[in-house]
Formats: C-alpha cells, sequence, structure tokens
C-alpha cells in the first residue's frame, strides 16, 4: 500500500477525515475515487506558475491519501500543485454543500447561532478547525433569505393568525386590533 500527502485546508481535513479516514481512502464513492484518479492520470501543470507563488498559504494541513498499488503503477503517485488546487476546490464544496444542508435544517427548529453551533459541535469543525464567522458569512452569502426555513417561526405565525380569528369571531378583538397588530407584525 502507498500513501499520497495532499495539503489541504483545515475544514477540509476534517472533512475528508469524517468521510474517509485516516489516512484517507476514496475507494468508497466512485465520483471523488475517479476525480483523485484523474488528477493523477494527467496532471495539469496549466497554472502551476500562479499556484507555486502562493505557495499554499490557505493549505496548512495536509492529509495521508491510500494509493493501491494498482493506481500507484497504473496512474501515477504525485499531483501538480494545479490538481492539488483543482481537488481541494472539489473537497471544499462538498465540506461547503455538508455545511449549508445542515445548518438549513438545524435552523428549521432554531436560530442561525444555534444552528452553526450545532453543525460545528456534532461534525467536530472546532473553532481552530472552521471558525464560527467563516461558517455564518459563508452560509448567509450563499443561502437565499427567502430559502431559509424556520419551523418554530412559521410555527408561531401560523398558530397567532389562528388565535386572532378565534379572537375576532367571538368579538373579543376588533379590527382596529387586528390593523395595529398587523401594522407592528411588519416592522
Amino acid at each position: 500500500m502507498f500513501f499520497l500527502e495532499l495539503p489541504v485546508k483545515p475544514y477540509v481535513k476534517q472533512y475528508i477525515v469524517l468521510n474517509y479516514g485516516n489516512p484517507a481512502n476514496f475507494s468508497s464513492n466512485k465520483f471523488i475515487n475517479d476525480r483523485f484518479r484523474k488528477c493523477l492520470t494527467k496532471p495539469s501543470r496549466r497554472n502551476n506558475p500562479v499556484y507555486e507563488k502562493t505557495a499554499f498559504c490557505k493549505y496548512s494541513e495536509s492529509i495521508k491519501i491510500i494509493l493501491t498499488q494498482d493506481d500507484f503503477y497504473r496512474y501515477g503517485w504525485e499531483l501538480s500543485p494545479t490538481d492539488i488546487i483543482s481537488f481541494g476546490k472539489l473537497m471544499e464544496h462538498q465540506a461547503k454543500f455538508l455545511m449549508r444542508n445542515m445548518i438549513s435544517f438545524y435552523m428549521t427548529l432554531m436560530n442561525e447561532r444555534d444552528a452553526i453551533l450545532t453543525f460545528q459541535n456534532k461534525f467536530g469543525f472546532t473553532e481552530d478547525i472552521w471558525p464560527f464567522d467563516s461558517i455564518k458569512k459563508n452560509y448567509s452569502r450563499s443561502v437565499n433569505k427567502s430559502a431559509k426555513f424556520s419551523y418554530t417561526k412559521d410555527f408561531s405565525v401560523k398558530l397567532e393568525n389562528l388565535l386572532l380569528i378565534s379572537l375576532s369571531d367571538v368579538g373579543n378583538l376588533l379590527p382596529p386590533a387586528i390593523i395595529h397588530y398587523e401594522n407592528n407584525q411588519n416592522k
């Protein structure tokens, strides 16, 4: 068995460890494994001069990737800087997709702050791996406000409307009070 050392961002490393182990074995995910092999098969050197200047400054972590003997001899044993960045971006996209979906799910029952903290806690993205502010910024940028759903907020609004209708039907709440409530609701 052979290993390849892949430089990655800290939260990408945590995502890879969660899904593929440490050392990482991509064989359980055909898409990721094929993409990784493609990086080995046809190394792209197109952007190497650009990436070599940055020296992977954001890639402060590295993770070992398992290479089977067949992959080692058939495809190769190293990645060009261009392929490291390309594969890193693919894994970063996967990690952010997980983050956005889980936080959206958690936000159906809690506020954004608690949803982010729950995500960090349940998936092991500590503050030094993936900071709260970074997650919040990415989530806010990526998820359309109209797509955000809060079960408790929506449930509360529906329940309030039912109560207002009931109170109005029995004469306990008159139209001026309902208008006042609706005006305050929109503030």
